[in-house]
This record gives structure tokens, sequence and C-alpha cells, in this order.
């Protein structure tokens, strides 16, 4: 989504405009995943983030202990892959939709997840995360095999 508000064409020093810079966060924050590179997944964090994997459950927070439940998630996924697949944002948020893609030798090919995160930003920085998934679903496809 582009806007053309004065705020989302301001250019931040890295020349990116608010909006750029909102999408860059989201894909790497799941780039820094798929990498499993806790220092890259951090940087991308405020010291103050919250994350939250559905909107109902108890958030945790701060940025270190997101980036050690991160480490516990790639730990329980070691072939999973996290690929961005679409970005809207605006120039405080975004919804980033991604899929987790995971080769299954039961079945002989990939199983894969579609789900979708609300990043917050502010100061250059994400605030906020939460997930968007169907449990259920998730459940059958990468536990149930």
């Amino acid at each position: 989504m582009t806007s053309s508000s004065p705020e989302s064409q301001q250019v931040s020093a890295s020349g990116l405009s608010p909006v750029e810079t909102v999408e860059a966060l989201g894909r790497e924050f799941f780039q820094a995943l798929d990498a499993r590179d806790p220092r890259r997944l951090r940087h991308t964090l405020a010291a103050n983030a919250t994350f939250r994997a559905l909107p109902h459950v108890a958030p945790i927070r701060p940025a270190d202990e997101i980036v050690a439940y991160f480490g516990t998630v790639v730990s329980s996924y070691p072939n999973a892959h996290w690929d961005v697949t679409d970005v809207i944002a605006a120039p405080d948020r975004a919804v980033v939709q991604f899929v987790i893609r995971e080769y299954s030798a039961r079945y002989g090919r990939e199983i894969i997840s579609e789900q979708l995160a609300i990043i917050r930003v502010a100061a250059g920085k994400i605030v906020s995360i939460v997930g968007y998934y169907d449990t259920a679903e998730f459940h059958r496809v990468f536990w149930d095999q």
C-alpha cells in the first residue's frame, strides 16, 4: 500500500520513506528468522518489543525474550523455511504474509502453513508483532504427520 500523505513521503537517513522502512523491517525479521541469526533478528526489534503468537495469548517481552522464543521455534523446526510472500505497509505498521515450508519425508513433499503477522514500528524498530494463523491447520500439517 503506497500512501501519498506527507508523513509517508518523508525520507530517512537510509534513503527510505517510512512505508519502505516498515516494509523492510517486516521482511528483515522473517529473513533473519529463516537464516537462524539471533543477532540479526534482535537488530529489528526495539528493546521493549512485544510478541504474541496469536491475539489472545500472553505477550512475550522484551526483545531478548522474543529472540529466545524464536530460538526454540527454529530448533523445533530445523529444516523449516520462512518466506515472505507479501507486505502491505503504512508509515508505522504492516501486515506481513509469509509461508513456513518444511520437507516431509513421510509425504515426500513440502508441507506449508500460510500465516500473517501484524507489526508496529516506532523509531525504526519493531515494537509489536501479533501473529495470525489457523492453529488447527498448523497442528494437523506439522504435528500430526
